[in-house]
């Protein structure tokens, strides 16, 4: 076994299945360090264990540090983050500790020496432990270990939830223009029955001489959409259809109804996890439109003009199922959704039926319940953000990275030039370097940062290309990177402009002697102010 200079009486050292062995055969107390090589003994133990060392002077007391790498028995210590303690006697493990608690491993190592010492003797029994054998201290760490990761992905996952909520709400405002005319109505599980029914004869059948057996066959009935289809008056039924719902989609369907949804008692959630919902999609009749009885732009006068119909349908479909001034939480005495709620074994009242009351709870169940129909009619589901880095430079470093940014096109997913490197208070100054050029380098300040996110790519090691050139801040990681981006480039970037466009576009409109008063932005009177006492 090899020795490390200062060190090596102190603690001998363990790297192989051989040196294991050999420290196995020899007599004596020994407290041992496992380690592995990507994390390395505890160090910060060394002068504790001198210490005792000098201080109990007892020839049966040895330490050493054992690498788990290259030891078959100690496999299940690899990759471990903290150091684990073995305790031997003669060669048979009698405990073992977790962690550089020094006050804990000292009392540990004199009560286990004083123990070796009676068992040496013939005072006491020991009871040995298999080295295979998972201790209690381990499996509590284990579990401690298992419980912070469940934890962590919570955490993730809800902030993943939350990041993708506002992105997939953007989508859905923008989607709901394309569905002004549609709505639809969902019947909880508990609403359908199936009963066997014969099957209806081919026709000519009925005239053989020995007409076939009947068949029976299965028929999906629910007394509550039947009731609600009497009352739909000239809403058109487009499609009817049932689905089984995730627990991901039941929370994208109500996100914005989320008081709803969490009124839910535990056994209707099971339910909807279980069983089909039947939904129907509704539309409006068809508009008949006479352009020639409307207002249209003298410059465009063949434009046909649109009808803006946005809610209208929601409303009336609410109004049928809710009553008036009803909702899904409190529909009105008497309403469909009223009369056709069943009470539980808890007194607790179920709902029976579900209908959105506007576009943007609308386009959510929609695409929810009817994907086929919406994927038709141009949705496109928002995709997760992309596993990134966030890369701050200070500005003075522009013409450097701006270069490396037209190069790597596909793989910087957004930037832009902002007041500071405050995430908590981002203030986009523009996006477009010329504009920062003709506004002028010398008015920006010396606190002005160049801010990218930047998509991970290890073939054209693109992070390391931008970190040459001495960025004052990189995400730690990919996971944390989503999160920085998500504060400087939020889901509605693409439509943001920044304070320096809106300086310029009132020094144009100044300069063409325009007499009306710009119409700012709330907040961005005193962008313009400050801009303009930097001028002076």
């Amino acid at each position: 076994m090899a020795k490390r200079g200062a060190q090596a009486v102190l603690q001998e050292e363990i790297n192989n299945n051989e040196d294991w062995t050999k420290i196995m055969e020899n007599p004596g107390m020994y407290v041992i360090d496992i380690y592995s090589e990507w994390c390395g003994p505890c160090v910060a133990m060394i002068t504790y264990l001198r210490k005792i060392k000098m201080e109990l002077g007892n020839e049966y007391l040895n330490f050493a540090i054992a690498k788990s790498d290259n030891i078959n028995v100690l496999k299940r210590f690899r990759q471990k983050s903290e150091p684990y303690w073995m305790f031997f006697f003669d060669g048979k493990l009698v405990n073992v500790i977790i962690g550089a608690d020094a006050p804990r491993l000292i009392r540990l190592i004199i009560e286990e020496l004083e123990q070796y010492v009676k068992y040496k003797n013939g005072e006491i029994h020991k009871e040995f432990i298999p080295i295979s054998k998972v201790t209690d201290e381990e499996q509590k760490k284990l579990t401690e270990i298992e419980n912070y990761r469940k934890q962590k992905t919570k955490k993730e996952k809800k902030l993943r939830d939350k990041r993708m909520m506002k992105v997939r709400e953007r989508a859905l405002k923008q989607f709901s223009y394309n569905i002004q005319m549609q709505t639809c109505v969902m019947f909880f599980p508990h609403t359908v029955q199936y009963i066997m029914v014969e099957k209806p004869l081919e026709e000519g059948a009925e005239e053989l001489d020995e007409p076939p057996e009947p068949v029976m066959i299965e028929k999906r009935v629910c007394e509550v959409a039947n009731s609600c289809a009497s009352k739909y008056e000239e809403l058109i039924v487009i499609e009817a259809k049932e689905l089984k719902l995730t627990e991901d989609k039941l929370s994208e369907m109500f996100f914005t109804e989320r008081e709803f949804l969490e009124s839910f008692p535990q056994e209707l959630i099971d339910e909807l996890l279980s069983k089909n919902v039947y939904s129907v999609m509704l539309s409006m009749p068809t508009v008949k439109h006479d352009t020639a009885t409307e207002e249209v732009a003298e410059d465009d006068e063949n434009k046909p003009v649109s009808i803006d119909l946005m809610g209208e349908i929601e409303l009336k479909l609410s109004t049928i199922i809710y009553g008036d001034n009803g909702s899904p939480l409190n529909p009105s005495p008497n309403s469909l959704a009223d009369i056709h709620s069943v009470i539980n074994e808890n007194g607790q009242k179920i709902p029976s039926v579900y209908t959105p009351r506007n576009p943007l709870s609308k386009a959510s169940a929609l695409t929810i319940l009817f994907r086929k129909f919406c994927k038709n009619q141009g949705y496109v589901a928002p995709l997760p953000p992309a596993p990134q880095y966030l890369i701050i430079f200070d500005i003075n470093k522009s013409n450097t990275v701006l270069p490396i940014i037209e190069d790597l096109e596909e793989t910087v997913v957004y930037y832009g030039f902002f007041r500071s490197a405050d995430p908590e208070n981002p203030k986009l100054l523009c996006k477009d370097p010329e504009m920062l050029t003709k506004y002028g380098m010398d008015k920006i300040g010396k606190e002005a940062k160049l801010v990218l996110s930047v998509l991970m790519d290890d073939k054209d090691k693109s992070l390391l290309r931008f970190v040459d050139v001495g960025p004052i801040y990189v995400s730690p990681n990919e996971e944390v990177g989503i999160d920085d981006a998500i504060k400087f480039f939020p889901y509605n970037f693409d439509e943001m402009d920044g304070e320096i466009k809106l300086w310029l576009d009132q020094q144009e409109i100044q300069s063409e002697g325009v007499g009306e008063e710009y119409d700012f932005g709330e907040g961005e009177e005193g962008i313009i102010e400050e801009y303009s006492s930097q001028d002076q």
